[in-house]
């Protein structure tokens, strides 16, 4: 999005006449958006920087840096600097920019309010339409932002930006199929091959068919205590599920699924309800209740085992710097075992710049089962794992980007005699991001706990999806 971002700063500069009325300080900030200008976003942020801090009453140089930092995805600095000015966001200009800090870090409620003044005194401008349709992508309901980028197009004719917003909006609203592969392997010499078609077919503002059809496979040596009871070493499911999200409101996401699971003519039916609430800017939660086979081993596969599955979830965010989560979740097996699990973690933004961003954290996990049938599935009495982490993102082109994430842990349950390292990598290339068609490679390393107890685990797999 740099490039949108160097246009849109072209549009938002101030007039070379009002650099003129100084020049004692004309080449700094000139220089700045210059910077800017030609691509170089880093200097341009800190040579901004070091004039506002100045002459911090020029107003257009502290809207220019909140947008320079905006676009380098430090929401929480753009943040700053307009808190510390307030004076600069009491124009309709600074209402706007102050609507796009918030549009782009997520607060969809707070941008909407913070443009309304603007949007309604301009309705056809180019920044207020493109301020509402930045926050409203990100929404329960991303194709009401449609008639905003409408706007943003005829305000831009053939604009660069304006093409760039819209592409950014219709990966959140176009139909898709996509065809996945998965491969997991462990400690444990149990594979686990994962094709997967999907397809989502966008009906309406708020409604969207999904389906999944799978064939899945998976393996493990016949000698194996996780081996089927059949004598095969392989053993394959068929499975598929139909269903819907709803959107009833910006906030609100329904969903339900229903299918079939088959194994050797043995048929297991498949369902998953789920709702995701944004009951504000700071505070939102889903809740997935759902019910599958236990497919942790081909023994647990061909016993038949199915558990059904209550996962909550939780998601604080106080700030643009901090964000906290938390996960619990409820199993019921079919051999009358139960599960808890609950996971913490929380995370902070210490790097924000152009096509770099980086989270430091932390992350606490407690499971614990009713006993241990030993019918193929790790089912501890009391696991524990707490772990440092790391989320890294780099942008390696507009369309282009990898993302990594890491942990550094311990872990232990009751047949442990100490503590155990509890590391794991994982990294995901995206090619063609805002393109109609996108190719993602992943692949991970881990030592944690799997699904059978190994501590070893490598995994990888692609997707091919195509937008229409």
């Amino acid at each position: 999005m740099k490039s949108l971002a160097w246009l849109v700063g072209a549009l938002l500069a101030a007039p070379a006449g009002a650099w003129a009325q100084n020049p004692a300080v004309q080449p700094l900030d000139t220089q700045a958006r210059a910077l800017m200008w030609t691509g170089h976003a880093d200097a341009a942020t800190r040579t901004m920087r070091e004039y506002v801090a100045g002459h911090p009453g020029d107003q257009a140089a502290v809207l220019d840096l909140a947008r320079y930092l905006t676009w380098s995805g430090d929401y929480a600095g753009a943040r700053d600097v307009l808190d510390a000015h307030p004076e600069a966001t009491r124009s309709s200009e600074g209402q706007v920019v102050l609507a796009s800090v918030l549009a782009w870090g997520g607060l969809i409620r707070t941008a909407q309010q913070a443009n309304a003044a603007p949007l309604a005194a301009d309705p056809n401008g180019l920044l207020p339409n493109y301020a509402q349709a930045i926050a409203l992508r990100q929404s329960a309901r991303p194709r009401e932002a449609l008639p905003y980028v409408e706007a943003v197009k005829r305000a831009r004719p053939d604009g660069k930006d304006a093409r760039d917003l819209e592409r950014s909006v219709r990966i959140r609203t176009d139909s898709l199929v996509a065809l996945d592969y998965q491969h997991g392997s462990d400690s444990d010499d149990l594979e686990r091959s994962q094709p997967t078609l999907r397809a989502e077919l966008a009906q309406g503002e708020a409604l969207r068919w999904t389906a999944e059809l799978g064939r899945w496979n998976y393996r493990a040596p016949l000698s194996s205590p996780f081996a089927s009871l059949t004598g095969a070493r392989s053993l394959d499911e068929n499975r598929g599920l139909v269903g819907l999200r709803y959107a009833p409101s910006l906030y609100t996401t329904l969903s339900a699924a229903i299918g079939r699971s088959s194994i050797d003519g043995g048929g297991t039916t498949l369902w998953r309800l789920g709702v995701d609430q944004r009951f504000s800017d700071t505070f939102r939660a889903d809740l997935l209740a759902d019910h599958d086979r236990v497919a942790a081993s081909p023994r647990s596969l061909s016993l038949g085992l199915d558990r059904t599955s209550v996962t909550g979830h939780a998601q604080w965010t106080p700030d643009f710097r901090w964000t906290g989560d938390l996960w619990l979740r409820r199993d019921h097996f079919s051999d009358s075992n139960n599960s808890t699990d609950w996971n913490a973690a929380m995370r902070r933004a210490v790097v924000r710049q152009p096509g770099i961003m980086l989270d430091l954290g932390a992350n606490a996990e407690h499971l614990s089962f009713d006993h241990n049938p030993g019918h193929g599935y790790y089912a501890p009495d009391n696991y524990r794992r707490y772990a440092l982490t790391a989320n890294l993102y780099v942008g390696l082109g507009e369309d282009v980007g990898l993302s990594v994430q890491a942990g550094l842990g311990r872990q232990r349950d009751e047949t442990f005699t100490a503590w155990r390292r509890a590391n794991d990598i994982s990294a995901s290339l995206v090619v063609g991001i805002f393109s109609p068609w996108q190719l993602s490679v992943n692949a991970g390393y881990s030592e944690r706990v799997l699904n059978t107890g190994a501590y070893e685990g490598r995994s990888w797999g692609l997707t091919l999806t195509r937008r229409f």
